[in-house]
């Protein structure tokens, strides 16, 4: 099944920088600035076919969500990837997104009534490890839901660190009960 990427909220978090960086990194070869708007890519396809990609320097214009979905189709052909996949190592940030999931982790001084918890959830469609720093009922019922494996749920800003998507500014933690 090929899955084509809409999102525009989604799509106009993809920092420009973070895209030259994609495609430094995957074998792409930086051409130059064309009319100080974008950067030029190419890179051969496995068919020797020429792919072209213009990357913005900037995300401050109106259409950059549709831009970026489109650079995102181009790098699916070329690459021969998945949007998702693709999607997955672009992006950096989520703001005010809902994540579920396991919590793996909990990281608790004795002393403290604060710790950080792992869970693994899925951000745009791929397994992750979150790290959320909870305090009081919040941390009651993650250490509950880690105990009895119960599934949670979180809402906030998910900013990428490493390998961890890191919540910042959360907003809901709650258990997902049956009913």
């Amino acid at each position: 099944m090929k899955v084509t990427v809409r999102d525009n909220k989604i799509l106009k978090t993809i920092d420009p920088q973070v895209l030259g960086e994609y495609l430094q990194t995957n074998g792409w070869h930086n051409e130059g600035l064309f009319y100080g708007r974008a950067w030029i890519w190419h890179k051969h396809s496995d068919k020797r076919e020429l792919g072209e990609i213009k990357q913005p320097v900037s995300q401050i214009f109106d259409d950059y969500g549709t831009v970026i979905g489109e650079i995102i189709k181009q790098l699916e052909v070329i690459e021969e990837r998945s949007q998702l996949e693709i999607l997955n190592d672009l992006i950096t940030c989520l703001e005010n997104a809902e994540v579920q999931g396991f919590i793996v982790k909990v990281d608790r001084p004795s002393v403290e009534n604060i710790a950080r918890v792992i869970m693994m959830g899925f951000v745009v469609g791929k397994l992750r490890k979150i790290s959320l720093e909870l305090t009081g009922d919040n941390l009651n019922l993650a250490v509950k839901a880690y105990q009895e494996r119960i599934p949670v749920t979180c809402s906030g800003d998910f900013v990428k660190e490493g390998g961890y998507f890191v919540a910042t500014n959360l907003r809901e933690f709650g258990l997902m009960l049956e009913s």
